[in-house]
């Protein structure tokens, strides 16, 4: 079945690169393996960010040091600990030609505490007391206390929109039935969860014209498919190169293929309040039992490293140098010691689960080698295989979480966007993004300190909470993934990992 399907995908491939009229020079195809599927981010804080970045302003945004910067904000002032003062450019207009207001810009950030709204982005400003527009154009934010954090994560979730459409909205803006309105360089001319999504240039932007005038956005979920689409031309860009498989992207003719460090890691959680998960020696147990230098090998094809703690490469080269993170737990593969650990638990022989899981996803063969290691001390898992909507919406509602495997991508440099998104009690709500239900009033008053710190002081702080990490497992951190685009040699781009508008910075060779 799996040949059938490659070949339909070849066949539909091939026919649309002889019936098709070649795009205008200035339109560029994008291909996805997963769809857009809302451009709002309290609804869609994963790969939608992709297109949500490119029509949505922040009031900052990061430059490509990773710099937080003015964007819709012309400047701000933190006026005493924890409060920040941002004024906003005026005469800024959405793209239908609506004047944005301070009081838009203040809601679009409120929004994300409305329990009403569910916001995926909740974890991300949990520390924001209030929001209020002080004047024509200038907006306070108030927070519970000092967060060194909150600037860099604003460039990601304080995303600007309309009050008036976004209130009568609060569960599906930017859905294709409602659609959405952004003040950034493009603005959405179509958008069908089949069709894909077509953005052009918006008129009303306040910065630089972007060189592109359409951005044509498809899915092809297929990894073969995608690469001959790119092949033959009938795409022009991906950023969904299969780093395992990047030997056979590289020296497509006319296809420049890119690698990065990415803010990005592979890692298991497991449901620390429920099951054989609960007891911390099967964790531990997991923890030695899989080979992460083999899953290396399998899952990044030379480009990626194991990871030792719960954040990413370039997060940890910014908080410690070349040094790494001191943990004092470390959990080397080794089966004796897997077995050992197991036999402290109620579960010596180990025992079976059922564990969700999306067919086709390129990370199946990651997950066949954790359950092959995990066989080894008795622990025998079973697959359930779930549509990628479906399974979606069970992992955000942490229903039966489990062992879950994630691959998370990141926006900062700042550990404070990674840590209380994970470890937090309040991000262990549904919606949140605490898949290991862990936490405690001492951890979040450890999470707040290292929020409330900056400069060296925080370094110890950090040490901290990625030892209690290590130490108590509700996460096995796997490994880091570089970066990776093909791109048509018709254009040129400037990327890193901290690119939020991936479009923007696309330009037209020559």
């Amino acid at each position: 079945m799996a040949r059938i399907a490659a070949l339909v995908a070849l066949l539909l491939l091939t026919g649309c690169a002889t019936t098709q009229a070649a795009a205008p020079k200035d339109t560029l195809v994008w291909a996805t393996s997963l769809p857009v599927h809302t451009f709002d981010i309290a609804h869609g804080f994963d790969t939608s960010t992709l297109a949500q970045f490119s029509v949505l302003d922040t009031p900052v945004t990061l430059d490509g040091n990773g710099q937080v910067v003015p964007s819709l904000a012309e400047s701000w002032k933190e006026t005493k600990p924890g409060v920040y003062d941002f004024q906003l450019r005026k005469g800024v207009r959405f793209s239908d030609g609506t004047l944005l207001t301070a009081d838009d810009v203040a809601f679009s950030l409120r929004r994300h505490l409305d329990p009403n709204v569910a916001s995926e982005a909740a974890s991300y400003v949990v520390h924001v007391k209030s929001v209020e527009a002080t004047g024509e154009n200038s907006v306070r934010v108030t927070l519970r206390q000092p967060t060194a954090a909150f600037l860099a994560v604003s460039a990601l979730a304080w995303q600007v929109v309309p009050r008036k459409l976004a209130e009568a909205h609060p569960k599906d803006l930017g859905s294709p039935q409602v659609g959405t309105l952004g003040t950034g360089p493009y603005k959405v001319a179509k958008f069908s969860l089949t069709d894909g999504v077509t953005l052009v240039r918006n008129d009303q932007y306040w910065g630089p014209k972007p060189e592109l005038a359409r951005i044509e956005i498809r899915t092809i979920n297929d990894p073969e498919a995608l690469r001959l689409a790119i092949k033959q031309g009938s795409v022009d860009a991906t950023s969904d190169v299969p780093i395992r498989d990047a030997r056979k992207w590289t020296g497509i003719p006319g296809v420049a293929t890119g690698f990065y460090p990415a803010n990005s890691i592979f890692f298991l959680s497991f449901d620390v309040t429920d099951g054989p998960l609960k007891d911390v020696h099967v964790r531990r147990a997991i923890a030695h039992a899989i080979d992460k230098d083999a899953l290396v090998r399998l899952g990044t094809g030379g480009h990626g490293s194991a990871a030792a703690a719960l954040l990413t490469a370039p997060q940890l080269k910014t908080l410690y140098g070349d040094k790494g993170s001191p943990l004092t737990r470390t959990y080397p593969h080794d089966i004796g010691k897997a077995k050992a650990e197991l036999a402290l638990s109620p579960y010596p022989d180990g025992f079976a689960m059922t564990i969700p899981f999306t067919p086709n996803s390129e990370d199946a063969l990651t997950m066949q080698a954790i359950i092959s290691d995990l066989a080894k001390i008795g622990i025998r898992i079973t697959v359930e295989s779930m549509p990628a909507d479906a399974y979606r919406a069970r992992l955000m509602s942490h229903d039966r979480a489990g062992m879950q495997l994630h691959r998370l991508v990141y926006g900062t440099p700042d550990p404070g966007e990674v840590l209380p998104d994970l470890l937090s009690q309040a991000s262990a709500e549904p919606q949140g993004w605490n898949f290991a239900l862990y936490g405690s009033a001492a951890l979040d008053a450890a999470l707040d300190r290292m929020l409330t710190t900056s400069g060296p002081a925080r370094i110890p702080l950090v040490d901290t909470i990625l030892n209690e990490v290590a130490e108590q497992v509700p996460y096995v951190p796997l490994y880091y993934f570089d970066g990776a685009y093909a791109l048509n040699e018709r254009f040129t781009i400037k990327v890193n990992a901290w690119t939020l508008d991936i479009f923007s910075a696309i330009r037209m060779a020559g």
